[in-house]
């Protein structure tokens, strides 16, 4: 699997690993902080970049937009890129694309639930209660706005082409009498072009994240008296992960091999940054037994460990 596509994978695995801890806050969780390479870690080494002129109806928009996402790009040493004008003097890559937009407004019937029988109105008022409601046909609008956004990365060395993508957007939206109109189209598209300028600056910059990541409690293949202390280690982890970390190596030498223990292990080595460390033991679990947060932490460490060599890499320039 290329690398770029492993380190997309576990940083959604992060964000997910996240969301599950927010749905369930009193599990018991270690905070890891990390640095992530740049999806696109070739484009991610060229620190001096060119910004060409864009193409298109919106490519000085997006030009700019992007300009602005790169020049807050960091790295562990400070900021990321060094941005040149069009001109390009110096620079070790061109960043270059177009961007057009469209909209189209046209009538559609839609259904919206209606009055269609009213109690006999009460003095001094034109109209009775409604009694009953039902769907019924409208007339209404509907617009759709769409975004066509093409880039790509000429490294100045030897002209070839380190990054490229296609980014579309494309949203439709509909409102009938008596609604509040979205937006304005000219709003939709801006909002877009933000969008496309984020999601690039991810595609070509490394980032430092922080996460939650859930501890394995399950007590399969443990004795009786190992799986209480099993237990309150897992307990005691959210008032001092450093103690838990070294009651859970008692155990692994105690009663060794099991599940559990080697993935909190794993988690243990990636919180104190020995990633390949973590990584082995993560590979160990999965030998073990599939599941999908032992699928994500081996893809993370495996990223973890490619930002680690990036952040190297950075810091000798």
């Amino acid at each position: 699997m290329p690398s770029s596509i492993r380190c997309r994978i576990a940083v959604r695995s992060a964000a997910i690993a996240a969301l599950a801890v927010a749905a369930g806050a009193l599990a018991e969780t270690i905070t890891i902080s990390g640095r992530f390479p740049a999806q696109n870690r070739e484009a991610s080494y060229l620190r001096r970049l060119a910004i060409d002129r864009f193409r298109g109806r919106d490519g000085e928009q997006l030009a700019n937009a992007i300009g602005g996402a790169l020049s807050g790009a960091e790295n562990g040493s400070g900021r990321h890129f060094t941005l040149l004008g069009d001109s390009g003097a110096g620079a070790q890559g061109v960043l270059s694309g177009s961007a057009t937009s469209d909209w189209e407004e046209h009538r559609v019937q839609l259904a919206r639930r209606q009055c269609v029988e009213r109690a006999a109105p009460e003095p001094g008022k034109s109209e009775g209660k409604c009694i009953k409601y039902a769907d019924a046909p409208v007339q209404c609008t509907q617009r759709t706005t769409s975004l066509t956004a093409s880039l790509r990365i000429v490294r100045a060395a030897d002209g070839a082409i380190v990054y490229t993508a296609t980014k579309p957007r494309s949203e439709t939206v509909s409102w009938c009498p008596g609604e509040s109109p979205p937006r304005a189209a000219e709003a939709t598209i801006a909002g877009m072009i933000d969008g496309i300028a984020g999601e690039v600056r991810g595609d070509i910059a490394p980032h430092g994240d922080t996460y939650r990541i859930r501890f394995r409690e399950d007590r399969d293949g443990f004795s009786k008296e190992v799986g209480a202390r099993f237990k309150d280690t897992v307990k005691l982890s959210q008032r001092d992960v450093g103690a838990a970390c070294a009651a859970w190596q008692a155990i692994d030498q105690e009663q060794p091999g099991q599940l559990s223990t080697i993935f909190n292990l794993g988690l243990c080595a990636e919180q104190r940054g020995d990633y390949p460390g973590a990584l082995a033991l993560y590979q160990r679990a999965g030998s073990m037994k599939r599941g999908d947060d032992i699928n994500a932490a081996v893809g993370r460490a495996r990223a973890l460990i490619a930002g680690a060599e990036d952040e190297a890499r950075f810091r000798r320039r």
